[in-house]
């Protein structure tokens, strides 16, 4: 079958589950995983969700029941600070909120999400800053309140053991409010890992807190939230290192279907363009695998000569949002980020919360390239720029489908024209993931504030993000 063709089939299927995958949830509902192990119900019964109705709609449904008034402007809050798995790690952009009704599941691979789409009709909600940090207002009151914390399709379902009417209860606990380290605490995205010669992109992911446990490759299927394959490197395929059995890469790129079952995919650098492992020219198959893929809702992260990805692309559209030198030499560092647009200047805000720079604005990558010649401002989002030699950008993202109205557009991409983690001390090969042992690096922060900004639902960068609307 022709890859459009699977393609027409899978974005087909991709309609009728836009609700359920936009809700970023978990196909085990059984209950809200505490700290401690306990379980709230879920089940749409009971205390929690057991509201009546009694044949008005106007009456309060549920948790709405639970929510009071105070006196002299006063207001029942709950905060707290959204972490990466490691609870370390703050994180921008979290959805948090109280549902009324148990969230629904998930398929995992590649969906077209739309934000503010959530699953179980939110009371409250809020969305985290470049702190981390939420406030959610007018929660309602009691104990066991249920709580759902979410990033694209990391969805994390707890509960406050106590909400105290017109108080402020502040969440100070990080394994209350991180995402979940594996599946068995919460949902996780699918995520396609190739390796490369010339950037160990991997390291980040089990540094950010992704358990050991859930690495693997294609043969272990959906028990392991990462798969990883073998690109290329200086010296061919076996010099760029993965975990024993991984398949080559170009099994993946060249074939859609197995594609479409990644929510994420990130491609290390392979040292140069490697175009026999891409179909074997700059018009290979792989190529508009790849376009199909984004357009279907699929997510790649790539650096440096992965730019492959977009000047090669098979869509029209996708190939002409930048312009391309290819196998440029360094150029000036640092780069400079951009903080003219809400998310531009999160992001600035974000790198000093983590300590990932002491110049505010300004962060120093391992090698920083001169690839980009240029952007086209109506398809893509600029984050970075640099000075000579080749001064220009160096950061971008693009949604897809390119040249559509966002709320048409499903998948999404991010370049960094950089190498963030070319010359770590960490031994990743046969070792991965136990050989990434040293500590998070500036660029290696960079990288996991856009891995996770690409997990989420697909809105204009431009735009401040916003909140997913509560059912009255």
């Amino acid at each position: 079958m022709k890859a459009t063709h699977i393609l027409g089939l899978m974005l087909g299927l991709g309609t009728l589950g836009v609700v359920s995958a936009a809700g970023c949830g978990s196909s085990d509902t059984s209950g809200f995983d505490d700290p401690n192990g306990s379980s709230g119900g879920l089940d749409g019964s009971g205390p929690i969700f057991g509201g009546d109705a009694g044949g008005d709609s106007h009456a309060c449904q549920g948790l709405q029941c639970q929510q009071k008034s105070c006196p002299a402007g006063g207001d029942t809050s709950v905060s707290g600070t959204v972490f990466a798995p490691n609870g370390k790690l703050p994180l921008y952009n979290a959805i948090v909120y109280v549902p009324n009704t148990k969230p629904e599941a998930l398929t995992k691979g590649a969906t077209c999400d739309k934000c503010g789409a959530v699953t179980g009709n939110p009371v409250v909600s809020a969305i985290s800053d470049s702190n981390g940090k939420f406030t959610l207002r007018n929660v309602p009151v009691g104990t066991d309140i249920p709580l759902v914390i979410q990033i694209g399709k990391w969805r994390r379902q707890v509960t406050i053991p106590n909400v105290t009417e017109c108080k402020e209860t502040i969440l100070g606990n990080p394994e209350l409010t991180r995402l979940p380290k594996k599946q068995s605490e919460g949902d996780m995205p699918q995520i396609a890992l190739t390796t490369g010669g010339c950037d160990k992109l991997g390291c980040m992911l089990p540094k950010v807190g992704i358990d050991p446990s859930e690495f693997g490759i294609e043969s272990d299927g959906p028990s392991k939230a990462v798969h990883t394959y073998l690109g290329s490197g200086a010296g061919g395929a076996a010099a760029a290192g993965a975990p024993p059995g991984a398949p080559l890469a170009s099994n993946l790129w060249s074939d859609l279907p197995k594609l479409m079952k990644y929510d994420l995919t990130i491609l290390s650098c392979e040292c140069s363009e490697h175009l026999e492992n891409k179909g074997g020219s700059a018009t290979g198959a792989p190529f508009t695998v790849m376009s199909d893929y984004m357009k279907a809702g699929g997510r790649i992260f790539t650096t440096d000569f992965m730019y492959t990805w977009y000047r090669y692309a098979g869509d029209a559209q996708l190939k002409t949002a930048a312009s391309w030198r290819g196998g440029a030499p360094q150029a000036g560092s640092p780069m400079t980020f951009d903080g003219t647009f809400p998310k531009g200047q999160a992001l600035v805000d974000w790198l000093q919360v983590v300590g990932a720079t002491t110049t505010k604005g300004q962060l120093k990558p391992d090698v920083v390239w001169g690839n980009i010649i240029s952007l086209d401002a109506n398809k893509t989002q600029a984050w970075a720029e640099s000075g000579n030699p080749n001064a220009g950008d160096r950061v971008f993202t693009v949604n897809v489908p390119v040249g559509v109205p966002t709320d048409q557009q499903c998948g999404k991409g991010v370049h960094i024209d950089a190498h963030l983690n070319q010359q770590p001390p960490d031994v990743v090969d046969t070792t991965y993931p136990a050989g990434c042992n040293s500590p998070m690096k500036p660029g290696e922060n960079l990288l996991a504030f856009f891995f996770f900004d690409l997990a989420s639902c697909i809105q204009n960068d431009g735009q401040p993000p916003a909140p997913p609307p509560v059912v009255k």
